[in-house]
C-alpha cells in the first residue's frame, strides 16, 4: 500500500491550485475591461508633443494714416503703439527729460531721455564697455517740431516714398516719447545699416534687451515694422516687457498690436476676424 504524502505537501498543492484559479480569473476580467487599464484603447499611456498653437490677431499692413493713439504716451510709454498710422498728439512732450550725461555719457546738448530710462541706460553703457564694445548716443528725444524739420529735409533729399520708409512723419516717431535712442560706436557721429554687422551692432542686437531696450526695426522685417532696417534705433520698454517681447518671437510692433488691436479706419478698439497661427514650442 502506497504511503500517503505528508500533510504539508497537501497544503502546498492546495495553495498552488488556488493561485492558478486567481490568475486565470484576473486574465479573463482584464480581457473584458473590468480591471486593469480601463478597457479602452484611449486608456493607453501616450506621450504628447511639446508644441502649443495659439491664434494671434494679424498685425495690419503698413498704412499711412493719422489715427491718434488711445493711450496716454506719458504713462503708457512701454506699450503705446506708434507706427505709420498711429500718432501721438502734436503737443505731447515728456516733462522729465534728462541729458544723457546723467547716464554716464559725455554731455551732449539737446540729447536727452526720460528719467525712467537713465538707470538702465547707464547699466547698458557700463556693460558695453566691459564687453569691449563702447557705445555712444547720437539722438534721443525729438519734439514734433524737430521731427517735422527732419522729415522735410529727408523728403527734399530722397523724395516722399523713400523718405517715408526711412524717417517717421511728425507725430509718428518713437523719439517723441522720450524713450527711444539712436546708438553708434564710441567715437563716431553717424549711423547706417552696415553698423549692424559691427561688434557694437551685434552686441546691441543680442544684448540690449537685457537692459530694457529693443530694436524697433530689425533686419528683414520692414513689412511688419513699416520701416527699413535700423540697427541703431532702440526703444526702451523696461526689462520685464523687453523679456516678454523677446520670448514671443515677434517684432515690437507685432507684440504691441496684440495688446491693443486698433481699427485704423475708425481709430477704435476692434476684434478682428483675420488671424494668423503661431506655433510655439514648450521646453519640458
Amino acid at each position: 500500500m502506497p504511503l500517503r504524502p505528508p500533510a504539508h505537501v497537501y497544503r502546498l498543492r492546495r495553495a498552488l491550485a488556488a493561485t492558478g484559479v486567481v490568475l486565470v480569473l484576473f486574465s479573463v476580467l482584464n480581457l473584458f475591461g473590468v480591471v486593469g487599464g480601463g478597457g479602452t484603447p484611449s486608456s493607453t499611456t501616450t506621450t504628447t508633443s511639446g508644441s502649443t498653437t495659439s491664434t494671434l490677431a494679424a498685425v495690419p499692413t503698413c498704412t499711412i494714416a493719422d489715427v491718434p493713439v488711445l493711450d496716454d504716451p506719458a504713462t503708457a510709454w512701454a506699450t503705446v503703439l506708434i507706427d505709420t498710422a498711429r500718432s501721438v498728439p502734436q503737443d505731447f512732450g515728456p516733462t522729465d527729460l534728462h541729458n544723457i550725461s546723467d547716464a554716464g555719457f559725455p554731455f551732449t546738448a539737446g540729447v536727452a531721455v526720460r528719467s525712467l530710462v537713465i538707470n538702465d541706460l547707464a547699466a547698458m553703457r557700463k556693460a558695453a564697455i566691459a564687453d569691449h564694445v563702447p557705445l555712444t548716443v547720437v539722438a534721443a528725444y525729438r519734439s514734433y517740431s524737430q521731427q517735422t524739420d527732419l522729415y522735410a529735409r529727408r523728403v527734399d533729399k530722397l523724395g516722399n516714398t523713400e523718405a517715408g520708409s526711412r524717417v517717421a512723419r511728425p507725430g509718428h516717431s518713437e523719439h517723441q516719447l522720450g524713450t527711444a535712442i539712436d546708438l553708434t560706436s564710441a567715437g563716431l557721429t553717424d549711423v547706417d545699416s552696415a553698423w549692424g554687422s559691427t561688434p557694437q551692432g551685434q552686441w546691441v542686437a543680442t544684448t540690449a534687451y537685457k537692459y530694457g531696450f529693443l530694436l524697433s526695426y530689425p533686419l528683414d522685417a520692414s513689412a511688419r515694422t513699416c520701416y527699413d532696417y535700423e540697427p541703431w534705433h532702440l526703444r526702451y520698454v523696461g526689462r520685464d516687457e523687453a523679456a516678454k517681447v523677446i520670448a514671443s518671437g515677434l517684432s515690437l510692433r507685432e507684440y504691441l498690436w496684440q495688446l491693443h488691436p486698433v481699427d485704423i479706419a475708425a481709430g477704435a478698439t476692434t476684434s478682428t476676424t483675420t488671424s494668423t497661427t503661431v506655433t510655439t514650442t514648450r521646453t519640458p
